[in-house]
């Protein structure tokens, strides 16, 4: 019969030893999955109760920071993809004093301090997940931030960030796979769907096509290395959280199109809407006050979906929107 020992892995910055545990098989040292209290954690209980205190938040507003959140669980845990939690749940279970865990591997303890210590710095949850998975080093991110500091021309700290990520990405090939033009077919069979809650929300219908065709390909079975799924690419706990079925295309395509409705209002510009629906508000709020430059996926990703605004329409219904319309404006 094999033995198993529980082990605790590791403590948190305060010196409180995170309710983390993991099965190791004595005799043949063989770890099998951590599970580790979500609000263990001391990085995402820094988010989540400074989330929690917010009073003022509108719906999207709250998606987009719940957003944010996952985006941190996930790269401090080390798992593949988000667990489909929503706020309002750990919310209930933390006043409850009842636990939420979530499956992790090895290396979480030391991820939750760096994770902390980058939040700490005033980094968002996109370049701290970026940190953790090796994307880009945190020593790019303080000498663009120096760059900045200094007066040097944000453009250059960009430039500087990407040629670091792609370094990274040499080694680490972790970037979303590229999405190839969209089909003509299956962007033609979602265009009621496209067509009817964009003019619900108050989105120009040629943006969401811009960014369903650089997200999924138009291919409602799309799933992303990171676990986001469907037409728009929303993560399992975003999905939750807008209240969406994300395998449904229509669901999938009314949330998405909501939540990016929310991030245009809140931005003001497409530009940092897209910013927001990529790498997070955080992030994007941090972009929008000049505090760092796109970098690695975000800027390939804004400039892809903002070049398709720009092209023909192939197999839509209407016609692209005239560039002075794409300023946020309705």
């Amino acid at each position: 019969m094999t033995l198993a020992l529980l082990v605790a892995v590791g403590a948190d910055s305060a010196g409180a030893a995170p309710v983390a545990q993991r099965a190791v098989n004595v005799r043949s040292r063989e770890a099998v999955p951590v599970t580790i209290g979500v609000l263990d954690l001391t990085s995402v209980r820094r988010l989540f109760y400074a989330l929690d205190r917010r009073r003022d938040l509108t719906d999207g507003e709250l998606v987009g920071a719940w957003t944010d959140l996952l985006m941190v669980l996930v790269a401090v845990t080390g798992e593949t993809s988000g667990p489909a939690l929503t706020f309002e749940e750990v919310r209930q279970a933390a006043s409850e004093g009842v636990p939420i865990t979530v499956r992790a591997t090895a290396g979480v303890a030391q991820r939750d301090a760096a994770a902390d210590r980058l939040l700490a710095l005033g980094y968002s949850a996109r370049e701290t997940a970026d940190v953790l998975s090796r994307r880009i080093s945190q020593r790019a991110l303080d000498t663009a931030r120096r760059m900045i500091a200094v007066g040097r021309e944000r453009q250059a700290a960009a430039d500087y960030l990407d040629s670091q990520y792609k370094q990274a990405l040499a080694v680490f090939t972790t970037q979303r796979p590229r999405a190839g033009d969209a089909r003509l077919g299956l962007a033609s069979a979602f265009d009621a769907f496209i067509e009817r809650y964009a003019a619900i929300h108050k989105v120009e219908s040629a943006i969401v096509r811009a960014i369903i065709a650089t997200e999924s390909d138009f291919n409602p079975a799309a799933r992303s290395h990171a676990g986001a799924i469907g037409l728009m690419q929303l993560m399992p706990g975003t999905a939750r959280e807008l209240g969406v079925n994300p395998l449904v295309p229509e669901q999938n395509i009314e949330g998405g199109i909501r939540y990016f409705a929310q991030l245009l209002k809140t931005f003001g510009k497409v530009e940092l809407a897209l910013v927001a629906y990529n790498a997070g508000p955080g992030f994007a709020d941090r972009y929008a006050r000049g505090q760092t430059g796109l970098y690695g996926e975000t800027r390939e990703y804004v400039a892809r979906v903002l070049t398709r605004l720009k092209e023909p329409p192939r197999g839509s219904v209407r016609q692209a929107s005239k560039p002075g319309r794409l300023d946020g404006h309705q």
